[in-house]
């Protein structure tokens, strides 16, 4: 999974998952932007990577607004000299009934989950199809595989990233460039902790086979993996990375 000389672009790299990606593409040898909507996760982020002599820039991003997908972009560049791979763990959603949401909720969910990912795959693109070469990483979800109770718009978006990913990497593919994504389950992130009590996360790992939440690092060697051109063979998949959960579907 090295990735010497290559710039990786990770979004949702402030915390969780994301910062696990970001840490371990430096320790396979990229240079990494790391990108959040949150300023103090990514310069948080940035100074971990930057005390182990990682080459590292930060940049403030949010995914819903397409503009900033696409300075983004332009900003790795002008840092970076290049991209060569982007991925996003970018996600969101909060445990409520369907019936008691709003359209406002709604909105946000699917800008989110699913057009996030499309304006960021748009803004890369821009790059990837005139050199020829990129890979992009995408974070789908388990709940859109086999559904679950109080997430059912989010787990729509996420069936949509499913879709969009195996639809976007036969498009690209005459342009060398690839398109993967993970789906993870059950991970013991802030974000997971946050918004379910243990109740709720004693339920979740009775319905995992392998009886446990997965961790941010478990997340993030799949993830590093599609990304490098050790799976340069691979594109239009979404690898589930949730301990056997989608054994159970």
């Amino acid at each position: 999974m090295r990735c010497d000389g290559k710039v990786a672009v990770v979004v949702g790299g402030g915390s969780g998952i994301g910062r696990a990606v970001a840490e371990l593409f430096s320790a396979q040898g990229a240079a990494v932007a790391v990108a959040d909507v949150n300023k103090a996760g990514a310069a948080e982020t940035a100074e971990l990577i930057r005390a182990r002599g990682g080459v590292v820039s930060e940049h403030v991003c949010d995914v819903t607004d397409f503009g900033q997908t696409d300075a983004l972009i332009e900003s790795v560049l002008r840092e970076h000299g290049g991209v060569d791979i982007v991925a996003s763990t970018v996600g969101w959603s909060d445990t409520t009934f369907f019936a008691d949401e709003d359209d406002e909720y709604w909105q946000k969910i699917v800008r989110i989950n699913l057009m996030g990912s499309i304006y960021l795959c748009r803004s890369a693109l821009r790059v990837f199809s005139a050199q020829k070469s990129g890979s992009i990483v995408l974070t789908s979800s388990d709940a859109g595989k086999v559904g679950t109770l109080g997430e059912t718009v989010y787990a729509a978006a996420k069936a949509g990233v499913i879709g969009f990913v195996k639809s976007l990497a036969r498009e690209v593919a005459r342009d060398g460039v690839r398109v993967n994504a993970i789906s993870p389950g059950p991970t013991d992130t802030p974000l997971l902790r946050a918004q379910s009590d243990q109740h709720v996360i004693d339920k979740m790992v009775r319905a995992v086979p392998l009886k446990r939440m997965g961790t941010a690092e478990e997340q993030a060697a799949p993830v590093v993996f599609l990304g490098s051109d050790a799976a340069s063979y691979v594109t239009g998949q979404t690898l589930s990375v949730s301990g056997g959960l989608t054994m159970t579907s």
